[in-house]
């Protein structure tokens, strides 16, 4: 846990819930899941090319919709869920709860808290990616620098860790595409903590905690308060009627 600005008073810690989704389990074991989609949400399926990335993206937005009716008692269609002027996903009470979801590969990743702001990021790491090349692309000289020190072999790791946590950040400032990825620098050791170490946007301050992914996966959240705990749920039989938050045995990762 890190921030970029340790001379300031920490505000009040507040607490978070993740849910780590596996989106490709079998149909008995996804059906719940399986929440009307709202007509937007049909919009956005229907551009996906492939029936595999279609349901990937419809069960995603149905974890989210079952989560967040666990949560605020709504039924799960009946949710409004819309986006600020930025296009920050949001629900159409934000007083109610904060949210953030993100989806790579076979998972989805959904963060939730009441009393900050939240960002969160999960990527499939690919070994063949041209990691160096976006880096110079995207991200910031001191970012690079970072990644050029580490050891070849690390290097793809390290380039997948800044990104989710660039990601994460963009998401809890809520400022979109509008916000150049060289205009702050996170860190890029994928062997260190998750951290915010300059800002030069102007954004407010933010703390990362990198997530426990699956094999394969880097995750990364970010939020405006420090958080007092950070609840990851990471049940693979994903039954959200069977399990509400108070019995969903969750992992309360050391933060």
């Amino acid at each position: 846990m890190h921030r970029y600005d340790e001379t300031s008073p920490a505000p009040e810690a507040c607490r978070a819930d993740v849910w780590l989704i596996d989106l490709e389990l079998s149909h008995s074991e996804t059906q719940t899941l399986d929440v009307q989609p709202s007509f937007e949400e049909q919009r956005r399926a229907a551009k996906f090319r492939r029936p595999l990335d279609r349901r990937r993206f419809l069960r995603s937005r149905g974890a989210l919709r079952r989560i967040l009716s666990d949560y605020t008692g709504q039924a799960p269609a009946g949710l409004d869920i819309g986006a600020d002027e930025n296009g920050r996903p949001r629900l159409a009470d934000p007083s109610i709860m904060d949210f953030n979801s993100s989806r790579s590969g076979n998972f989805a990743l959904i963060a939730l808290t009441r009393h900050c702001r939240i960002g969160v990021d999960i990527e499939q790491v690919q070994a063949d990616f041209p990691c160096m090349d976006l880096a110079k692309t995207f991200f910031s000289r001191n970012e690079n620098t970072s990644l050029g020190a580490l050891p070849t072999p690390r290097r793809t790791a390290g380039f997948f860790q800044a990104w989710v946590s660039k990601e994460a950040c963009v998401k809890a400032w809520g400022m979109g595409l509008s916000l150049p990825l060289d205009s702050f620098d996170v860190c890029a050791d994928p062997s260190a903590p998750a951290a915010l170490l300059d800002d030069r946007s102007g954004g407010s301050p933010l703390w990362l905690y990198r997530i426990a992914a699956p094999d394969g996966y880097a995750a990364t959240v970010a939020a405006d308060r420090p958080l007092a705990s950070l609840r990851l749920h990471t049940t693979r039989h994903f039954r959200l009627h069977q399990t509400a938050p108070d019995t969903a045995r969750p992992t309360v990762q050391e933060i």
